[in-house]
């Protein structure tokens, strides 16, 4: 009772700590087949020993809460400056359960985790439908796991440089299908594909497909085994890199035409693939406001990809049926969806309308936003041809086209459509466009700056939403929010007239109950005398459920940190670095747990260190952190700590709070030299016979200080089986010793990767000094 008062006081004065609130980094398998139940790693950074764990969506149930596990970190090849001089995160594993119902709908799902100190953003898990595998994560060099086809394949690219190779069979003349869905799922890898045959020279890589993931296809030349490989295009790699990718020689709808159509009105669609059963399938398109709707067509054993159809009340043109006007333009009547695509490369598509002196319209071509790959540029010409106005990008980084136009008189006007790159042209080059009077209908429309957001005890948050105005509507717009946790209080402002963003304050009580709840937000107004409420959103990717709830989490500030004097020397890698720290307890008084941070200001270089208990009362404590032996020389090493400790209510609940180290007096900072011991190894390469044993001959050689005992030992991968050494040492005064290496007669391998010899001393602190060599292992021929 005494620490949490202390902890409310603190907070209304403004003095408390820097807590760490969650962050979700990747959850693997990024996905699962539905019908089938998952077994997850969720990645992230102050999670401490368990959290929970939100999956929402329709057909899929998951953990409530899941717990750390062990996490597999790959070191990876050396990395120098100036990449290895910046910040790094270490996500740390939390396992846990996802249940996809057989009849689940397909598609995206969102989810999220929470902590005493607050909750995450959300992120994906896509609901699939062909079978699925997990890639079975290894160190070394690449080596190639066979897949039956069709299959999606749950995969990472980590550590840095590494390539995922997945080989296949396949006939002579069979199409295959490989595509990536990365980027889509938030992953940062940037993916390349490659196909090699079966004579190992390369069949395909990476073509142009709708959005930012890579993809190909190939008509197999001759039967046999078929390679795909999957690397980052920069050879980067990562915790989070997580990937999907299809493989398949079943149908594959890559698109439609046209990408739209009129709500509760049928659409015949032209689908675009390979290994199509029917190009032509008629769907009626719902009567509803969410935009857009997703078809999965069936066409037969292993179908694949969707189409997603953006809905619209407006009249629909298409070019092939519309009637044409002089010049071939297509005749269309305002307002209207002029459907059409560029099929060619360098055609034109002309469209004809007719508009009046004073009216304003809006001329909006979206394309790369429906997943076409047409680049458009977006031209007004008048009845003589003469160019009134033009946009190629509606904004940086942007491929669609808007613009607003002021009609100058009475007349017959022509839209013309085209890509910005007269070289391109084909099928998934389709696009809508709008053509709209701006002033015929007012309307607003709300959008949310996120979709998370923390409030510590006693503190305040502000929630921004912005207003979009449509049709020169320009009243106040009353905002409310409704689900806000309990002892969580909201300063609720209207957008005022004219204005285009407010922001909501929320206001935690200094004992509000820890919790996590959803929110919702709306914006009311009126216009043309009738109440209008319009739900405050968050953008999505195209065909992503809308998002529409914010999660507002009330959070338990830390109360304690740690300082030391700044200090930097030289340390030799190899060895232990010691660094004394003194608490600010502000209060608390509980045991403190300290270890390596989850995020780090500099790379850590195999850096590591145990989890200090610093028992109750304590002010002080020395924290012991142990160099790798392969560390740069004369590279300056930086490394944060971090303080976990539990804090109670009077209820008795508990509540685990973290600090962070953040300044450079707070890190262990070191400049590092060379080791206090080296290993030489004779020979550097063994054989691995079936069955029989190699001897290695060690050397070492320490420094002055070192004058004792040193254990040899070889450590091998888990993955790399039948091969073990006993320990061996070096008696003090000696130089010398045999490391006895056996070989099982039965499986051995694969040796992807050299196996490792490490000597171990002990200084006179009583700390461990470490060297290392590697060792090669060759399988017999």
């Amino acid at each position: 009772m005494r620490q949490i008062l202390f902890v409310a006081t603190l907070m209304a004065a403004g003095t408390s700590a820097l807590a760490e609130p969650p962050v979700a980094s990747y959850i693997f398998p990024a996905g699962g087949q539905r019908g089938t139940t998952v077994a997850i790693k969720v990645g992230g950074l102050y999670l401490n020993d368990a959290c929970n764990f939100y999956l929402h969506g329709s057909g899929i149930t998951a953990s409530k809460r899941i717990a750390r596990t062990n996490t597999l970190w790959f070191e990876g090849p050396p990395m120098v400056p100036p990449a290895s001089q910046q910040g790094d995160k270490y996500p740390q594993d939390f396992a846990g359960e996802v249940r996809i119902d057989s009849v689940a709908p397909l598609g995206t799902r969102y989810w999220r985790v929470s902590t005493s100190q607050g909750t995450t953003t959300i992120k994906k898990f896509v609901v699939g439908e062909l079978p699925e595998i997990v890639e079975d994560e290894i160190d070394g060099d690449p080596i190639p796991v066979t897949v039956t086809l069709p299959v999606t394949i749950n995969g990472r690219i980590f550590p840095r440089e590494d390539v995922d190779l997945w080989t296949f069979a396949a006939s002579k003349g069979d199409v295959v299908s490989c595509e990536v869905c990365a980027a889509r799922i938030g992953s940062p890898l940037d993916a390349h594909l490659e196909v090699h045959g079966p004579d190992g020279q390369l069949i395909a890589e990476n073509s142009a497909v709708p959005g930012p993931d890579a993809g190909l296809r190939f008509k197999a030349p001759v039967a046999g085994r078929y390679e795909v490989r999957i690397c980052d295009t920069a050879f980067r790699g990562s915790q989070d890199s997580v990937y999907r990718l299809t493989v398949t020689r079943g149908p594959v709808v890559d698109g439609a035409y046209p990408l739209g159509g009129r709500r509760h009105n049928p659409v015949e669609l032209h689908l675009i693939g390979a290994n199509l059963s029917t190009e032509n399938l008629r769907v009626t398109l719902p009567d509803r406001d969410t935009s857009p709707f997703v078809v999965h067509p069936q066409l037969g054993r292993g179908s694949w990809g969707d189409v997603r159809l953006e809905l619209n009340e407006l009249p629909e043109y298409l070019e092939e049926t519309a009637r044409s006007g002089p010049g071939g333009a297509h005749v269309a009547t305002v307002p209207a969806v002029l459907n059409g695509r560029i099929l060619h490369p360098g055609e034109v598509d002309l469209w004809q309308i007719t508009a009046h002196k004073g009216e304003k319209l809006l001329l909006d071509l979206r394309a790369g936003r429906l997943g076409s790959l047409l680049d458009s540029v977006l031209t007004v010409l008048d009845s003589s041809g003469k160019r009134l106005a033009t946009c190629d990008d509606m904004a940086p980084g942007e491929t669609d086209s808007r613009l607003t136009w002021n009609v100058p008189a009475d007349g017959t006007y022509r839209i013309r459509v085209e890509d910005r790159l007269p070289s391109r042209g084909g099928p998934q080059y389709a696009y809508r466009l709008d053509v709209e009077r701006v002033a015929a209908s007012p309307d607003f429309r709300l959008q949310l700056a996120t979709n998370a957001i923390n409030v510590e005890r006693g503190h305040e948050a502000r929630l921004s939403v912005t207003a979009e105005r449509i049709g020169n509507f320009q009243d106040s717009i009353a905002l409310a929010i409704n689900g806000l946790p309990a002892g969580v209080r909201a300063t609720v402002p209207a957008i005022a007239g004219r204005a285009s963003k407010a922001e909501i304050v929320l206001k935690a009580d200094a004992n509000a109950r820890v919790a996590t709840t959803e929110v919702n937000i709306r914006g009311c107004a009126s216009i043309a005398g009738k109440t209008v409420t319009r739900a405050a959103v968050l953008p999505t990717d195209p065909g992503d459920p809308l998002i529409e709830r914010v999660a507002v989490a009330v959070a338990v500030p830390t109360p304690f940190q740690f300082t030391a004097a700044y200090d930097q020397a030289y340390a030799p890698r190899g060895s232990v670095q010691l660094r004394h720290y003194r608490l600010t307890r502000n209060g608390y008084a509980g045991p403190l747990k300290i270890s390596l941070a989850d995020k780090q200001y500099r790379y850590k270089q195999g850096v590591s260190g145990p989890t200090v208990v610093v028992p109750e009362g304590a002010d002080q404590f020395d924290y012991p952190l142990t160099l790798a032996p392969f560390m740069e020389i004369l590279r300056t090493s930086r490394t944060n700590l971090m303080a976990t400790g539990i804090v109670k209510d009077s209820d008795g609940t508990t509540h685990p709070v973290i600090y962070t180290t953040e300044r450079q007096d707070e890190q262990i900072v070191a400049i590092i030299s060379p080791g206090r011991m080296t290993v030489n190894l004779d020979p550097a390469s063994v054989e691995a016979e079936p069955g029989k044993s190699a001897a290695v001959g060690v050397q070492i050689n320490r420094d002055k200080g070192l004058s004792g005992e040193v254990r040899l030992e070889l450590i091998c991968p888990s993955h790399i089986a039948g091969i073990k050494a006993s320990p061996a040492t070096i008696a003090p005064g000696q130089t010398t010793g045999t490391l006895r290496i056996a070989f099982a007669r039965g499986a051995i391998g694969p040796c992807n990767m050299p196996l490792t010899v490490r000597a171990t001393a002990i200084d006179s602190r009583g700390y461990p000094v470490v060297a290392e060599a590697p060792i090669s292992v060759a399988l017999p021929h």
